[in-house]
């Protein structure tokens, strides 16, 4: 028992022992994170607001984009009961209240009633091509950053690259490894962050893209289908009473002729 605890503190001395012959002593590991910290200098930071820039615009997206704010079920289904009645002004009044995107694109054609069923459906039309525009251009902002972010990361790397032969270039030849490290650390760092933004940036583009393309197109459709019941001579409306008068562009209410743009 005495032989095995004698070896025990010999196998943990020899370590002790071999750092003080050579003159060594250790240190802490550095952490990923550490070498990440100590390797991204300019192009890094700048490549970290980007990357805060980024996930700001995909937030913000999916607060913004979202069936309550594009077509929300309920406001679908009240404005169709109370065209169905031919409560035509309520309606108007009670789309004008609201920021929805189905709201604007009816209110914009019940404003042109007057002009007949075709300027109706133009008005919705340039409407819904309007919010879709401006929804676009809010997302191309993460395919700028997407595609920007490699090319600062190889900003970094250029310029760790340069550090790294400046090194070799001072010692005439005669470097160290650790010489050459800091120059090597900054350019596969500033290379890592500029991926990891473009790979996180391009992906949610694609994502968010598809989001706007699928909201817009939906509640286009549901204000076009509405708008049927004021096309001339369309059937009666399943809810509306034997004999009640069929909905048309005639009777659409008479409103106020200033345009609506679509708003945030």
């Amino acid at each position: 028992m005495a032989a095995w605890g004698g070896a025990m503190l010999l196998a943990a001395a020899l370590p002790a022992l071999a750092q003080d012959e050579m003159g060594v002593t250790l240190e802490r590991r550095e952490s990923f994170w550490d070498t990440v910290r100590r390797g991204a200098e300019l192009p890094g930071v700048i490549i970290g607001l980007m990357s805060v820039a980024a996930v700001a615009f995909i937030v913000e997206h999916f607060i913004s984009i979202r069936r309550t704010t594009m077509l929300p079920a309920d406001e679908l289904s009240r404005t169709r009961t109370m065209i169905e009645g031919r409560r035509w002004r309520e309606c108007y009044e009670q789309l004008r209240g609201s920021r929805t995107m189905f709201a604007h694109l009816m209110s914009a054609g019940m404003q042109h009633g007057k002009h007949g069923f075709d300027a109706m459906h133009e008005a919705v039309d340039k409407t819904a091509a309007a919010w879709s525009s401006r929804l676009f251009r809010r997302v191309e902002y993460l395919n700028i950053l997407g595609n920007l972010g490699p090319l600062m990361g190889l900003l970094g790397t250029v310029l760790g690259m340069i550090d790294a032969f400046s090194q070799m270039h001072a010692s005439h030849g005669a470097y160290k490894t650790e010489d050459l490290s800091r120059g090597i650390s900054l350019a596969l760092v500033n290379t890592f962050l500029g991926l990891g933004l473009a790979i996180v940036a391009l992906g949610f583009f694609g994502v968010c893209r598809n989001r706007v393309d699928r909201w817009t197109v939906e509640a286009h459709a549901a204000a076009i289908d509405l708008l049927e019941y004021f096309r001339p001579g369309a059937a009666p409306a399943p809810s509306q009473p034997a004999g009640a008068a069929t909905p048309n562009v005639a009777a659409a209410p008479r409103v106020a002729r200033p345009e609506r743009t679509a708003s945030t």
